[in-house]
């Protein structure tokens, strides 16, 4: 055997060996984090996902000088890309999609400074080591030529996205567009994360020309002209709290006492309801747009549909109940820019946006956080207390002009920190299973239900004849959805992680409704207000939106908001009341 063919072929056995392992490894990875809470396995993945993996270790390899440490050099871009898709599933209960990477700045904001630190570190010198070890000089042309495949991608979806769709759906497995989890499992997360780019790229360059159908707009009348016609408007008070999670419902959990105050248990008498939030553990606004404008968030133009909202009108629940006659202010307890909820608010319809002093330079507002040391966020009291004296005040002095009072919370964001000389610790948790977030959790629930029951002991007596509703966002996301599913949280099911307490007083008595979304909210809003007309005319049947499919049937609606929300120049021709900035 000649000198030429050994050298051969000892190369070609290194080569099968470097990617032979680093493809197993990948493989075992993913199997195992399968198994505790992260994306699905890479297995069934071969017919984009694996090839392009192999290519992309390739390229890698080329771009760095040989040495003994070269292939596992290179293959860490791709592990941490795949730790990041399942770190984000973990926490967040969804797949990573592009257009999210431009909120990591946003989420760097709640982050506690450990957080951020451990973030850098594990990212950071990795990828340290990555860069160090680059070498261009001797393989420029080569390395171009090899490059010439990924740009091709890239390209293809951004410049001709539905061609892209259609050779994706043609050559690649089933893609389920209610479960962004299930096509993963089909197809690997790069190719899922190009797919969901094209076809929000497709979207968005078809959204332009989205005009609201004739028969919405006479809808949009309609129930407009159904809130003028009351006699006697009602005033609504919407209130969403930041992961407000219910200790109860963690059938495994043990605690040295009940974890409600009593005051919230009497007031409420086993009246909570279940409501389905779209995110778990993070996504505030996405959460925020489902009960603010009744449809899914279904992430088409965006990660974050508030992102993508300009301040033009959109046929949300605020501004048509501004249109039938209603005030409507939103208390945000976080920052104006957060978000995007400064544009976002004047889009949907609130004509009135208060934001806490210490954030809100300029602005007119009635409340401050007060003192947050050791914890960061306003308790839920706190901007509670200010709140009820700002709206009795109101409803005194103008007593005939309806309010839509909607406020969002901060308090219960993780790490959920206490002031343990505010709120000393009144519960343990019990049993082998300890959790220190849950603990921290559980004792911030008591709390809050206390001043959840003062609020709306207090609400009751301001305006005793009103609709009363409390949910939360979403759930926290403690040590992932497994610490769900041990505690068996509503059956321990990956489903179970999306659905929150929600609970509704309908003029000074709690009243049970059955499961409902988020994006049903809404409807229940319109009903009271037009006293059971809105029912009469429109679909209020919410146990049967409890499926995938239902959420589908919703989209045409999610798409006369989304079409107006992102044109500045919104051709909306029934919305002429004119927004007053409170700045």
């Amino acid at each position: 055997m000649t000198p030429t063919l050994l050298s051969y072929l000892s190369r070609l056995k290194v080569m099968i060996n470097r990617y032979t392992v680093f493809l197993l490894f990948l493989l075992g990875y993913t199997e195992i984090l399968q198994q505790n809470g992260g994306l699905p396995s890479l297995l069934q993945a071969w017919r984009l996902e694996i090839p392009l993996l192999l290519y992309l270790y390739f390229l890698l390899n080329q771009l760095l000088r040989k040495s003994r440490l070269q292939p596992l050099i290179a293959a860490v871009p791709l592990i941490l890309v795949y730790a990041v898709f399942d770190a984000y599933h973990i926490m967040f209960g969804r797949m990573l999609r592009i257009t999210e990477i431009t909120e990591l700045p946003e989420m760097f904001q709640v982050l506690p400074p450990l957080a951020i630190a451990l973030a850098v570190a594990l990212l950071g010198l990795p990828l340290l080591t990555f860069m160090t070890s680059l070498e261009f000089r001797h393989r420029r042309t080569a390395t171009a030529i090899a490059s010439l495949p990924l740009l091709t991608l890239p390209l293809m979806v951004e410049m001709t996205p539905d061609f892209f769709m259609t050779a994706f759906q043609e050559t690649q497995q089933e893609i389920l567009l209610y479960s962004d989890t299930a096509s993963a499992r089909n197809n690997g997360r790069l190719s899922m994360m190009l797919y969901n780019e094209a076809r929000r790229k497709s979207f968005h360059d078809k959204i332009a020309g989205h005009q609201m159908n004739p028969a919405s707009l006479a809808d949009f009348d309609n129930v407009i002209t159904g809130l003028k016609e009351q006699p006697k408007k009602r005033n609504i008070h919407l209130i969403v709290l930041e992961s407000f999670l219910d200790p109860g419902l963690l059938k495994n959990a043990q605690f040295s006492r009940n974890p409600a105050h009593p005051s919230f248990s009497k007031l409420f008498a086993k009246k909570g309801g279940i409501s389905i939030s779209p995110v778990f553990a993070g996504g505030t606004a996405q959460a925020e747009f489902e009960v603010l404008c009744g449809a899914p968030a279904l992430r088409e133009f965006s990660g974050i549909e508030f992102d993508v909202f300009t301040g033009a009108k959109a046929p949300c629940l605020p501004l048509i109940l501004s249109q039938g006659g209603y005030e409507t202010n939103a208390t945000n307890a976080y920052k104006p820019d957060f978000f995007n909820s400064t544009n976002a608010y004047t889009g949907i319809g609130f004509e009135k946006r208060y934001y806490p002093q210490e954030f809100a330079s300029g602005y007119d507002t009635y409340f401050s956080t007060g003192d947050v040391t050791d914890e960061d966020y306003i308790f839920d009291g706190v901007l509670f207390s200010q709140n009820l004296e700002f709206i009795t005040k109101r409803i005194k002095e103008n007593p005939t002009l309806p309010i839509f009072n909607y406020i969002i919370g901060m308090y219960g964001h993780t790490p959920h920190d206490l002031n343990l000389d505010k709120r000393p610790k009144v519960i343990e948790m019990l049993g082998k299973f300890r959790d220190e977030g849950l603990e921290k959790a559980a004792n911030q629930y008591y709390y809050r239900t206390e001043a959840i029951a003062t609020f709306v002991k207090g609400l009751i007596a301001a305006d005793p004849q009103s609709l009363i509703i409390v949910v939360s966002d979403h759930l926290p996301s403690l040590s992932g959805s497994q610490t769900y599913k041990d505690l068996n949280y509503l059956g321990g099911t990956v489903e179970a992680t999306f659905r929150n307490r929600i609970y509704i007083i309908e003029n000074g008595h709690p009243v049970r409704q059955n499961t409902i979304h988020h994006f049903d909210i809404p409807r229940i809003i319109l009903n009271y207000a037009t006293r059971g007309k809105y029912c009469k005319e429109h679909d209020c049947n919410f146990a049967a939106h409890d499926t995938p499919v239902a959420k589908t049937a919703y989209r045409h609606d999610y798409l006369d908001i989304m079409s107006q929300a992102m044109d500045a120049a919104s051709p909306i021709r029934m919305i002429g009341a004119k927004t007053q900035c409170v700045q």
